[in-house]
């Protein structure tokens, strides 16, 4: 049986609050973008649609003669055909779906850690192998977060954990007032604090500055 203590079985579960979170994030920005491809390559096929079976006489009622119209469908045919290749290369609904997948993976194990975790916050010992061993299976079988995204995907993260505390404190205050008080009082505590060292755990490099 593998042996874990409390404490990492805390962490693990932070960090799993975490990546839920900044899974979900990059899942609603694939797929935003992927839904933009989409719109560009359907308005572009109406365009071809309109423009095809329509008369002249269609086109000169609506002010347009027939070289604006060539122009319309010349610059439909270079949308389309941007659209088409950005679709192809950037792959944007295969890792929107990957990091679906990866919420739904980790909301599965974040769910089975609530229901074990006591009102305390401490965790029954017959309980923290499974969850252990379910916080691995979970890490090990997603897409990993971009090196480039992961400071800025964990700040923001961060950033909705405070502004929840907020809300919670102040629900008569607006949204954008608590953003603007969250960034006054993040910026005077970064001024004040030396700069700490990250610490880097087990986790492998997906989790560095989890802390």
């Amino acid at each position: 049986m593998i042996q874990i203590s409390e404490k990492e079985l805390t962490r693990q579960f932070r960090i799993l609050k975490q990546m839920l979170s900044m899974h979900a994030m990059l899942r609603d920005r694939y797929f935003r973008c992927a839904l933009l491809i989409d719109i560009l390559l359907l308005a572009s096929s109406v365009v071809f649609c309109a423009t095809t079976f329509a008369r002249d006489g269609v086109f000169s009622y609506l002010g347009l003669s027939p070289t604006n119209v060539r122009y319309i469908l010349g610059i439909a045919s270079i949308v389309a055909f941007f659209a088409s290749l950005v679709a192809l290369r950037s792959d944007w609904k295969g890792k929107g779906a990957s990091h679906r997948d990866a919420v739904q993976k980790l909301g599965k194990v974040l769910s089975t850690c609530r229901e074990c975790q006591q009102e305390d916050g401490s965790w029954p010992q017959d309980c923290m192998s499974d969850l252990h061993r379910a916080y691995w299976d979970a890490m090990n079988n997603i897409i990993e977060v971009p090196d480039r995204l992961f400071v800025t995907l964990k700040t923001r993260h961060l950033k909705k954990v405070e502004l929840s505390k907020m809300s919670d404190l102040n629900p008569g205050c607006p949204v954008f007032v608590l953003r603007i008080i969250l960034f006054f009082k993040g910026v005077a505590r970064a001024v004040r604090r030396t700069p700490e060292r990250a610490e880097v755990g087990t986790d492998g490099q997906r989790f560095k500055n989890s802390k």
